[in-house]
C-alpha cells in the first residue's frame, strides 16, 4: 500500500503540536458562566441549582437547559453591578475628595465616567447627593455592628466647633475602643448642628441621644475633653444619667478626661506671650540666593508664626535655624531686612528656645495620635514637662526664666495633680509598671513622692475590684440561669411537706461548713492578679512587644486585669481625633458648599472617617475603583476576543 492510498494520515511535528493539544483541551472545558456562577448542592443528585456570585440569584442549572439562561442572566446582572460600583465609587470620590456635588455635572468627569464605563448613565448633583446619604446609611450600620461587637468600654471624645461660612455651631463625638482582635480603632459617630443655647445642658442631651441611637449608653468608659466652662455642666449632667441608668464606673470618680494637648497648649502660649523680642523673625524672598548660594533644598520653606497654634513658632524658629547663614547673608545685602536681621546672641538664644520648645512639640504629637494606645504614655509626657521645666528654670539661661515662670503656673493650675486614672494606665504597661512611677515621682518630689505613689496604687485597686466584682457577677447569673435550666419538674405538694418537715435540730454535715471555710481563708490570703502581675520584672524599655499585644496574650492568666488594661489604654488623653474632623470640615463647608444641608454635612464627614478607617486614603480609593472597573470590563472583553479566535483557529484547522 503506497502511503498516497493510505487513509491512515501521517503525524508531523511541525513544533506546533503543543498548541494543537491545548486547544482542543480548550474545547472540552466547561462554560465560562461557571467563573461568575456558583453550584449549589441540592438534596434531589438529579436537581442542579447555580447562584450568581453578584445579585445572589439562584437558577436552574440542568445539562438539558444549557446554559444560555444563564449568561443572558450574567448580561444584564454584570452590567448593573458596574453601574452600583460606579455610583459608590462616585460617592467615595466625592466624599474623600472634598469635591462639590457639581462635580459629576462636569463634561470632563462626564467623559472620564464614559470612557471607564460605557454603561454608566450620567447622575445630577442632586442624586449624588442623595447617593452620599444612602452610602452614608449603609456604612452607618456597619459601624453599629462594629461598637455592639465591642467586648470592651467604649471611650469618647467631643468638642465644639462654628462654621464661618454658615455660623452654624457643630459638636463631633468620637468613639474609641480595642475591638475582639486587640486593636485600638476609632470611628466619628456624631458631626452635627446643634440648636441654641450652646450651653451644658443642650449638649448634654446631645450626647445621651447620640448615646441611645447608637446603643452604647450602657458601655461608657471615660469622655475626653477641652477646658471650656461649659463641659463641667455637661459632664456634672452626663453623671447623673449613667448614675441613674447604672451605668458608670466608680460613681464617676474617672469619667472625665482633661485634653492634654489642650492643656499643653495653654502652657506653652503663657510662656510665649514674653518671647517676642526671640522670635520676631521676618519672611524675606531669599530662596534664590538659598539655591544658587547655598544649595540648600528650597522645598522646606520658611514657617509663618500663627497665633492660635503655638506649634506654628516652633516650626518657624527651627526653618529658621536652617536658613541662618541664608538670612545672615540676605541681611547684608538687602537694606530693607537689614533692620531685622539677628545678631549671633540673638540666633544663639533662638537655638536655646527651639531646642527647650522641641520636648513640648514631641510630647505634643505622642498626645495627638489616634492610631495607637495614649494613656500609658501620659505619665512619660507630662512627667518629661514637669521636668523640663523645673531644670530650666533653674538653668543658666535667664532669658527664659520670666517664661517659664509663666508656664509653670499654669502646669500647676492643670497638672498639679497627676491624672489618677492616666497614671494607672502607666503602671499597667509592662515596661513601666509601679517602679518607673515610683522612680519619677521620686525626682520630682523627692520622699514625699510615696503619698502620690500610693494614691494611685490605692485607685488602681479600686478600679481592678470593680472588674473583679463585675466577672463575678456576669459568672454567677450565668450559673443561674444554668440550674434554672437544669432542674428537674418537683411536685409543689412534695416541695412543701420538705419545707414544712424540716428538723433543724436534726443531722447536720459540719465538714461542709468546714470546707467552705478553708476556701474563703485560702481566697482571702491568694494574692490577686494585680499583686502577681505588679510583683513580675518589668519587660525591656527598648522592647518592641506591643502593650496591646502583652495583654492580649496574657488574657488568660490575668482575666480581669487585661480587661481592666484594654479599657483603661483605648482611653484618648487629648481630644485631637474630634477636633481633626473640624480642620477637614472647613473644606466641606466652603463658601461654594455653604448650602449643604446639616444631614450632608454629618454623611461626608463621617463617610470620610469610616473610609480612613478602611484603608482607603483620599488619593487612592477613588483610583481603586476605577482600576477595579477597567480591569472587569478588559478581562471581558479579552475573554470574547479569545473566544472568537479560538473559533477562528477551529474553522481553519478542523480537528
Amino acid at each position: 500500500m503506497t502511503m498516497a492510498s493510505s487513509n491512515t494520515p501521517i503525524p508531523v511535528d511541525d513544533r506546533f503540536n503543543e498548541y494543537e493539544s491545548a486547544l482542543k483541551r480548550q474545547k472540552s472545558t466547561t462554560s465560562k458562566v461557571w467563573d461568575e456562577m456558583t453550584k449549589l448542592d441540592c438534596e434531589n443528585k438529579n436537581e442542579l441549582k447555580a447562584q450568581c456570585n453578584h445579585c445572589k440569584t439562584i437558577f436552574s442549572a440542568k445539562s438539558s437547559s444549557g446554559t444560555s439562561h444563564l449568561r443572558h442572566h450574567l448580561n444584564r446582572c454584570l452590567k448593573k453591578f458596574d453601574a452600583d460600583e460606579c455610583r459608590q465609587a462616585i460617592s467615595t470620590f466625592l466624599v474623600c475628595g472634598k469635591h462639590s456635588f457639581r462635580t459629576v455635572e462636569e463634561p470632563g468627569f462626564r467623559y472620564m465616567m464614559r470612557i471607564v464605563s460605557p454603561n454608566f448613565k450620567n447622575i445630577s448633583r442632586h442624586t449624588a447627593a442623595r447617593d452620599v446619604l444612602m452610602y452614608y446609611a449603609k456604612e452607618r450600620d456597619h459601624v453599629k455592628e462594629e461598637l455592639a461587637r465591642a467586648s470592651g468600654l467604649i471611650c469618647l471624645t467631643s468638642d465644639n466647633w462654628n462654621s464661618e461660612h454658615t455660623n452654624d455651631e457643630y459638636i463631633c463625638i468620637t468613639a474609641h475602643w480595642v475591638d475582639k482582635d486587640w486593636n485600638l480603632q476609632k470611628r466619628i459617630i456624631r458631626f452635627r448642628a446643634l440648636f441654641p443655647p450652646y450651653d451644658g445642658l443642650n449638649i448634654a442631651d446631645e450626647l445621651v441621644l447620640c448615646l441611645s441611637q447608637w446603643v452604647i449608653d450602657k458601655k461608657n468608659f471615660s469622655i475626653t475633653l477641652d477646658n471650656a466652662s461649659y463641659n463641667d455642666v455637661m459632664v456634672s449632667c452626663l453623671k447623673n444619667y449613667f448614675r441613674a441608668n447604672r451605668a458608670i464606673l466608680c460613681d464617676g470618680a474617672f469619667f472625665q478626661i482633661r485634653c492634654c494637648a489642650h492643656i499643653l497648649n495653654l502652657i506653652i502660649k503663657a510662656g510665649l506671650e514674653l518671647a517676642n523680642d526671640v522670635v520676631g523673625i521676618r519672611r524675606k524672598r531669599f530662596y534664590d540666593a538659598t539655591d544658587k548660594s547655598f544649595h540648600l533644598n528650597v522645598t522646606k520653606k520658611l514657617r509663618q508664626d500663627v497665633c492660635e497654634r503655638w506649634n506654628s513658632t516652633y516650626l518657624m524658629l527651627e526653618s529658621s535655624l536652617y536658613y541662618k547663614d541664608v538670612l545672615d547673608y540676605w541681611g547684608q545685602r538687602d537694606k530693607d531686612y537689614q533692620m531685622f536681621s539677628l545678631s549671633n546672641e540673638e540666633w544663639r538664644n533662638i537655638a536655646i528656645l527651639c531646642k527647650f520648645l522641641k520636648v513640648f512639640y514631641d510630647v505634643t504629637c505622642i498626645f495627638s495620635g489616634s492610631n495607637y494606645p495614649k494613656g500609658n504614655l501620659y505619665f512619660k509626657g507630662v512627667r518629661k514637662v514637669h521636668k523640663v521645666l523645673l531644670d530650666t528654670v533653674k538653668g543658666p539661661y535667664s532669658f527664659l526664666t520670666p517664661m517659664v515662670k509663666q508656664m509653670q503656673e499654669k502646669f500647676n493650675k492643670y497638672w498639679a495633680e497627676y491624672s489618677l486614672i492616666l497614671s494607672c494606665a502607666a503602671i499597667l504597661d509592662p515596661h513601666y509598671k509601679l517602679n518607673y512611677v515610683q522612680y519619677y515621682f521620686k525626682t520630682i518630689y523627692g520622699i514625699h513622692a510615696s503619698d502620690f505613689v500610693e494614691t494611685i496604687l490605692s485607685n488602681l485597686r479600686l478600679l481592678f475590684d470593680e472588674y473583679v466584682k463585675k466577672s463575678k457577677s456576669t459568672s454567677s447569673s450565668l450559673a443561674e440561669s444554668s440550674n434554672v435550666s437544669d432542674k428537674n419538674p418537683v411536685d409543689s405538694g412534695l416541695d412543701e411537706h420538705n419545707v414544712n418537715s424540716a428538723n433543724f435540730g436534726g443531722y447536720f454535715d459540719e465538714s461542709d461548713d468546714y470546707k467552705w471555710y478553708l476556701d474563703e481563708s485560702s481566697t482571702r490570703t491568694e494574692k490577686s492578679q494585680l499583686d502577681i502581675y505588679l510583683e513580675e520584672p518589668e519587660l525591656e524599655l527598648n522592647s518592641q512587644i506591643d502593650v496591646l499585644d502583652y495583654w492580649s496574650k496574657s488574657l488568660v492568666r490575668y482575666n480581669e486585669l487585661s480587661l481592666l488594661a484594654r479599657d483603661l489604654l483605648a482611653i484618648p488623653i487629648s481630644n485631637v481625633a474630634s477636633e481633626s474632623a473640624f480642620s477637614m470640615d472647613k473644606k466641606v463647608i466652603t463658601p461654594l458648599k455653604s448650602s449643604l444641608t446639616p444631614k450632608t454635612v454629618q454623611a461626608v464627614v463621617c463617610l470620610d472617617d469610616w473610609m480612613r478607617a478602611k484603608g482607603f486614603s483620599t488619593t487612592n480609593y477613588y483610583s481603586h475603583f476605577i482600576v477595579k472597573l477597567v480591569a472587569k470590563r478588559t478581562i471581558r472583553t479579552m475573554r470574547t476576543i479569545r473566544m472568537m479566535f479560538l473559533r477562528l483557529l477551529f474553522r481553519i484547522f478542523p480537528f
